[in-house]
């Protein structure tokens, strides 16, 4: 018999959206962090018995929000880049304390789509933002930091892109 114990998942159990340091409590309905994807690029040349998909870089990343508030400091943003949001959420296993959770993002709302105009129904706003930088911490451990103005990407620890920093003097 196993002495291995099966554990259960952690799951999400709740979060807050900051934007300036102002907290979006209970008028955040929902964050959809980036899709992290590297390009990749097939390869195949003399000598190799089939191709070989090369890292070109990452495809951009993009962050949606759903808010239900007509805040004007969110709709004045449309256009503005350096857009600092940190989500903050707290996982969860059953039994176990909760840990939390800390992304924080960078970039430009580069699209809001205004839900129907109807009385009696909920009021909400999907904004999209293009990131140029994304963080992920979980527990106080950083687990990801992606920089592409800076050309950084740490994964794990390990910086990906400081050979190439280096060989080109940055």
């Amino acid at each position: 018999m196993s002495n291995v114990t099966a554990a259960l998942p952690r799951q999400l159990k709740a979060f807050n959206l900051y934007y300036d340091g102002n907290s979006f409590a209970g008028r955040c309905d929902s964050i959809t962090p980036p899709t992290l994807t590297l390009l990749l690029e097939e390869h195949r040349a003399g000598g190799m018995d089939g191709p070989k998909k090369l890292d070109m870089g990452m495809e951009a990343m993009t962050a949606t929000l759903v808010i239900s508030d007509y805040d004007p400091r969110l709709v004045s943003l449309f256009g503005v880049d350096n857009v600092p949001l940190v989500a903050r959420g707290a996982v969860q296993a059953q039994g176990k304390a909760a840990e939390p959770v800390v992304l924080n993002m960078r970039g430009m709302l580069t699209a809001m789509e205004l839900s129907e105009w109807k009385p009696g129904s909920k009021s909400l706003k999907t904004l999209t933002y293009e990131l140029d930088y994304f963080r992920y911490r979980q527990a106080d451990v950083e687990y990801m930091e992606i920089d592409i103005i800076n050309m950084v990407r740490r994964i794990g620890g390990v910086d990906q892109l400081a050979s190439q920093r280096t060989a080109i003097g940055l």
